[in-house]
């Protein structure tokens, strides 16, 4: 059996439930998946045995620990946070024959550098000691699943512990099979997190500039804002702007539902700001832009540049004139498909889960 445990995502998470678990399952592999949400969704099924429990962090990892012991046929314990990394040393301890898997969304590090509002001396110091603690648990890990090639060059490097990059690739059932019928209108679109850290005011500002040459221009924005302080800033800077009927702001959707979405688009917009998360994290919205069919406009960072070079519109990071400058580009060549048609080939030949699924697999072997 394996188990697989998550305490901050959503049970179905896109790279957890419907990538990860379902690759396992479709081989015949039984899992044990717990998760800690109020989210009260079962996934179970004749493969998967889902818990989830409403409880304090704390009181969780008790639960883990019971469930842990009563165990006897386990071979692999994979978790999703670092807070569950004494949960390995947990098992290593109890039962050391345990394949032990700690996969890494983002990176911690850079996660505390961009949102801590402490100084830096200070900000430095937790970062030691909070490095220091992980550090300390990965000798009892055997495996560590990376989400992109940066992490892989700034943070366990140096640790003799097998490593395996598993990018967020879209699976190939959502990639559009033609062009034929996308939107050949200025719609435009970003989804995820609205945050200061993701560069949505400066979106906001560059329509602002857009919309005086293109008025059919229309941006939505989909996802969830991280304060409510941000959203009433957003709703302000649209007021300001005279933005009100040009964009349109959608609450967070079931992912399985973003992709109908996506599609009603023809361009996708990222417009992150320089800073220490958007520098080591690639944005899994630019795959399933690709996938999509959609132009792309990205702001020049690392993690995106690894990925595309020439068939998508350069902003500059923080710069409202030149994300604005870009988007009305894009809009002038709607009718061109090349980039459409590079990047389409790209995602089907290389960007997509199907193709580094075997890597995942080859953990349980």
């Amino acid at each position: 059996m394996i188990i697989i445990i998550s305490s901050n995502h959503f049970p179905d998470d896109e790279r957890i439930y419907h990538k990860q678990i379902k690759s396992l399952t479709k081989v015949g592999k039984k899992v044990l998946y717990i998760t800690r949400s109020t989210n009260q969704i079962n996934l179970s099924d004749d493969y998967v045995n889902h818990q989830n429990f409403d409880l304090s962090q704390n009181s969780f990892i008790k639960k883990i620990k019971s469930i842990l012991i009563k165990k006897d046929n386990v071979t692999h314990l994979q978790i999703h946070e670092t807070n569950l990394l004494l949960l390995i040393r947990f098992i290593k301890l109890l039962k050391p024959s345990i394949i032990t898997i700690y996969d890494v969304h983002e990176d911690m590090v850079s996660l505390y550098r961009t949102f801590t509002k402490r100084t830096k001396l200070i900000s430095e110091v937790s970062i030691f000691f909070r490095k220091k603690k992980e550090e300390k648990f990965l000798k009892f890990v055997d495996r560590i699943i990376l989400a992109n090639p940066t992490i892989k060059k700034d943070r366990y490097g140096k640790f003799k512990i097998e490593q395996i990059i598993l990018e967020n690739f879209p699976e190939k059932k959502y990639i559009v099979n033609s062009l034929r019928n996308r939107v050949n209108k200025p719609f435009i679109i970003y989804h995820g997190h609205l945050a200061p850290e993701r560069g949505i005011s400066d979106l906001i500002v560059a329509m602002g500039n857009v919309i005086k040459v293109e008025p059919k221009a229309k941006l939505t924005l989909l996802g969830s804002f991280r304060t409510s302080k941000f959203k009433k800033e957003i709703f302000k800077l649209i007021k300001i702007n005279s933005l009100e009927k040009h964009i349109r702001i959608d609450s967070q959707i079931p992912h399985k539902e973003v992709w109908g979405v996506l599609k009603k688009h023809s361009i996708g917009v990222i417009p992150f700001r320089r800073n220490p998360l958007t520098e080591n994290n690639t944005p899994t919205k630019l795959f399933e832009m690709m996938a999509s069919g959609l132009e792309i406009i990205a702001t020049d960072l690392p993690p995106v540049k690894y990925f595309l070079n020439k068939s998508i519109f350069w902003a500059n990071a923080g710069s409202p004139f030149s994300i604005g400058t870009n988007l009305l580009t894009a809009i002038k060549n709607l009718e061109l498909q090349s980039n459409l048609e590079i990047n389409l080939k790209l995602v089907n030949k290389k960007y997509n889960w199907e193709s580094i699924e075997s890597k995942y697999l080859s953990i349980f072997k």
